[in-house]
């Protein structure tokens, strides 16, 4: 069984060489180049919890079922099988360059190319310093603007933020939040979706969703064996004070 684990990483490695042999000279020192990013950080970095951020993140994904949520799951999965192929390729002698060649095997079984197997890379990079995935580039383009570059919305929004309590903030109520009292009372036209309260949030006020879990208290004073105990007491007393 080992020799045939083997035998297919071999040659697994060995296409990815010869595919990153027909890159272009930019895209293969791009390649290279953040190879060596993630060759200096391999220290750092733990299979474990880079695995526990991809699941995270995948949990919170598939409760949204947009375009966005979708394009999100596939780079997720494809940062999730780079990094258990990579683990495995730095556990194998006979492949010289296991982050290339790991990164453009997942990009070759997802038909895609060196653009997507650089893209993993560094979505990887991201995850492990900030837990998401970078934002897209229609909203950190030059030039583009959204309602919270507003100051003073953005104090607005801060100061409700800090008001909620523990486990209460979720981007439907932040949603309603700004459309109904922080724009109307700066006199601001337009409004903003719960898909963008949840992009605020998460890429640009630094919260993350997790599940807020409640202490449960079970009132037992009416459960049979304590009233039966109840009236045994209450008999003895009254037997006791009756002699």
């Amino acid at each position: 069984m080992e020799a045939s684990s083997s035998g297919h990483l071999d040659s697994e490695c060995s296409i990815s060489e010869r595919s990153g042999s027909e890159c272009s000279d930019s895209e293969h020192s791009d390649l290279e180049h953040s190879g060596s990013e993630h060759s200096s950080a391999k220290d750092k970095r733990s299979e474990d919890d880079i695995i526990k951020i991809i699941q995270s993140c995948l949990k919170d994904a598939k409760k949204h079922n947009t375009k966005w949520g979708i394009k999100t799951l596939t780079q997720l999965g494809a940062v999730d099988k780079y990094v258990r192929l990579d683990a495995q390729y730095w556990k194998h002698n006979a492949c010289k360059r296991p982050c290339l060649n790991a990164s453009m095997a997942i990009a070759r079984r997802m038909a895609k190319g060196p653009y997507f197997a650089r893209q993993i890379q560094q979505n990887e990079l991201y995850l492990l310093q900030y837990h998401h995935l970078p934002p897209p580039k229609s909203y950190t383009r030059h030039g583009h603007h959204t309602l919270l570059d507003n100051e003073a919305i953005l104090h607005g929004v801060r100061m409700y933020l800090a008001a909620q309590g523990l486990g209460t903030i979720t981007p439907r109520t932040l949603c309603q939040e700004v459309n109904t009292v922080i724009l109307p009372a700066l006199e601001v036209t337009g409004m903003i979706s719960e898909s963008t309260a949840q992009r605020w949030l998460r890429c640009k006020l630094g919260y993350q969703s997790k599940e807020a879990k409640k202490g449960v208290y079970i009132d037992g004073h009416e459960r049979p064996d304590v009233i039966k105990e109840r009236q045994e007491f209450v008999d003895l007393i009254f037997n006791k004070y009756e002699r």
